[in-house]
């Protein structure tokens, strides 16, 4: 993705259900790892609803490029929500500007 030495940003934002989360700048640099935190009010989780997470590239001229995203759906266990992962992506499609690519 990025080589080493190499910096560049990309976006990372949520989506559950209608509500998307503000998109956050991250810096890419090689041997650089991040660990993504937010919060999601609780109230936005209803059972069956659908919780993505996207990562693209910051572009100067055309599409953002898709780094790496998943899907899940929510799922209430007891009192509390948690996120089942979603794994036929096929049927959901990419966005017309992604760029996922599937498992190898």
């Amino acid at each position: 993705m990025v080589g080493g030495g190499e910096k560049s940003e990309a976006t990372f934002h949520y989506r559950i259900g209608a509500f998307t989360g503000r998109d956050t700048t991250l810096t890419l640099q090689g041997g650089l790892h991040t660990v993504l935190r937010f919060r999601v009010p609780q109230e936005l989780f209803r059972d069956r609803e659908r919780f993505s997470v996207e990562i693209r590239a910051d572009a100067s001229a055309g599409p953002h490029t898709l780094l790496w995203g998943t899907r899940c759906e929510v799922a209430w266990r007891g009192t509390a929500p948690s996120l089942e992962p979603i794994t036929d992506l096929l049927q959901e499609g990419p966005e017309p500007s992604g760029g996922v690519q599937g498992p190898e």
